[in-house]
C-alpha cells in the first residue's frame, strides 16, 4: 500500500464535513480538530516532489538543490536532509516505519543510476544499473536490475545483504524485461510486462514461483499488493473499456460500476480487502470516487458538480484522494480529501494548481504534491491527535 498545495492552506483546513446522502456518520464521541498542513521545503532549490510517508510522519522524496540539480531526501520534522549530498541526482522512492529509505542515485554525470538502501546515516548500493522502489517493515528491498548482456531488465529482492534476481517470466512468448510494482511484507513482488504481441503479462512471484493474474481470458493489471497476496487494478474489456477487479485466491473479481460512470480503476487496497479507486464518467477522465468492500459497490462523493479519486486506504480504513470542482467562471479547482466510515473531509481550501494525494500513512498522514511538473510543492497533511 504503492505518484499538489499551496503553502497557505497550513492554517485553512476547512471545518466543512459533507456527509453522503443516504449514508449517516457512526455515533461516536467529539471530533478533534482537523488535519493541518505541513509545507516540507526544498534542499535549497525550487522544486520538491515526496513519494512516501512513514507512521512516524517521515517523507522521503526527491527535491531540488540550489544548483538545480535533484536529491534524494528525507524529511522528519520539520528538517530535509539530503541523502544523496555527492551525486549527481538521486531519488527516494519509500521509507519503513523503522527509518529504512529504498531509491537510486546517479553518481555522476553520464553514469547509469544504482539501487540504494539507506539506513542509520549509511547508504548501501544494492544494484548497478539498477533502481529501489519499495521497501517493506522486514527490511527488504524491491527494486530492478538490468543486464545489458542478456538485454533484460527485472525486478529483484533484497535481504539482509543478499539479492536475489527474478529471471524473466517463463511464459511462452513473453517479453524478457518486466518492472517491479510492489513487494508486499512477505517478500511477494507484483510484477508488469508484456507479451511479443504487446498484450499485458501480469503476475506475482514468491519463493521463485511466477504466477499470472488470468482469469477467465481477462488479465489484471495490477496497481497494489496487500500482505495477503491479494492484487487490486484493472481489466481491460476492449473499445477502450476498463473495470476495476481483484485478485485473490487465483480468481478475478470485476468490482462494477458506479452509476453515471463507464468504465474504472483500482488504485489501492488494504489487508481486510477494501479496494479503493475512481470510476469513469468517459474512458480517461475522472468521475466519482469509490470504496469497495465485500461485494458492496460504494461512492466517495464529490463537491457540487465535480469529481473525486479515490488514491490510498489504509487499515483503519481511511480514504484519501482529490477532490475537483468547477468555479462559475470555468476555472478547474482541486484539493485532497479524507473519507472514513460515510464522511468526506476536504483538506485545505481548493487551489487551481494540480493536486495528487502520493501516499497516506496508518496513521492517516496525508502526503501531496501541488503544481505542474515547473512549480513542484510537497505537503504533509499531519492528522488530528486522537483523544482518548
Amino acid at each position: 500500500m504503492t505518484t499538489r498545495l499551496r503553502p497557505a492552506l497550513g492554517a485553512g483546513v476547512l471545518a466543512l464535513v459533507l456527509v453522503l446522502a443516504g449514508t449517516p456518520a457512526l455515533a461516536g464521541p467529539p471530533r478533534p480538530a482537523g488535519w493541518t498542513a505541513v509545507e516540507l521545503g526544498t534542499l535549497g532549490g525550487a522544486r520538491t516532489t515526496p513519494a512516501a510517508v512513514n507512521d512516524r510522519g517521515q517523507v522521503v522524496g526527491t527535491s531540488q538543490v540550489a544548483d538545480g540539480r535533484w536529491h534524494a531526501f528525507l524529511w522528519d520534522d520539520g528538517v530535509m536532509t539530503d541523502l544523496t549530498p555527492d551525486a549527481q541526482s538521486g531519488t527516494a522512492t519509500d521509507v519503513s516505519n523503522r527509518g529504512h529509505v529504498s531509491g537510486y542515485v546517479q553518481p555522476a554525470p553520464g553514469e547509469e543510476s544504482d539501487a540504494f538502501l539507506w539506513r542509520d546515516g549509511t547508504t548501501t548500493v544494492l544494484a548497478e544499473i539498477g533502481y529501489g522502489i519499495v521497501v517493506n517493515e522486514r527490511g527488504q528491498v524491491g527494486g530492478g536490475v538490468a543486464k545489458p548482456e542478456a538485454w533484460s531488465d527485472n525486478p529483484f529482492v533484497w535481504t539482509a545483504g543478499t539479492r536475489t534476481d527474478l529471471t524473466p517470466p517463463p511464459f511462452p512468448g513473453a517479453r524478457t524485461s518486466t518492472s517491479i510494482i510492489d513487494l508486499n511484507r512477505g517478500g511477494t513482488v507484483l510484477g508488469l510486462g508484456e507479451y511479443e504481441d504487446d498484450t499485458d503479462l501480469a503476475y506475482v512471484w514468491s519463493a521463485g514461483v511466477f504466477t499470472e493474474l488470468r482469469a477467465d481470458g481477462l488479465v489484471l493489471r495490477g496497481t497494489d499488493l496487500n500482505d495477503r497476496g491479494h492484487v487490486a487494478g484493472t481489466v481491460h474489456l476492449g473499445g477502450g473499456l476498463r473495470e476495476a477487479a481483484l485478485w485473490r485466491d487465483g480468481a478475478i473479481t470485476r468490482l462494477g460500476l458506479l452509476p453515471g460512470t463507464v468504465a474504472s480503476r483500482a488504485l489501492a487496497l488494504n489487508d481486510q480487502g477494501v479496494v479503493v479507486g475512481v470510476g469513469e464518467a468517459a474512458p480517461g477522465q475522472p468521475g466519482t470516487g469509490f470504496v469497495w468492500q465485500r461485494g458492496a459497490l460504494r461512492p466517495i462523493g464529490t463537491v457540487g458538480d465535480g469529481w473525486s479519486v479515490a488514491s490510498d486506504v489504509n487499515e483503519r480504513g481511511q480514504v484519501a484522494g482529490q477532490l475537483g470542482s468547477t468555479t462559475a467562471d470555468g476555472t478547474a479547482l482541486a484539493q485532497p480529501f479524507v473519507w472514513q466510515r460515510g464522511t468526506l473531509t476536504p483538506l485545505g481550501a481548493p487551489t487551481p494548481d494540480d493536486v495528487t494525494v502520493v501516499d497516506l500513512s496508518e496513521k492517516g498522514h496525508v502526503v501531496t504534491v501541488t503544481g505542474d511538473f515547473l512549480a513542484e510543492r510537497g505537503v504533509m497533511w499531519v492528522p488530528p491527535q486522537r483523544r482518548s
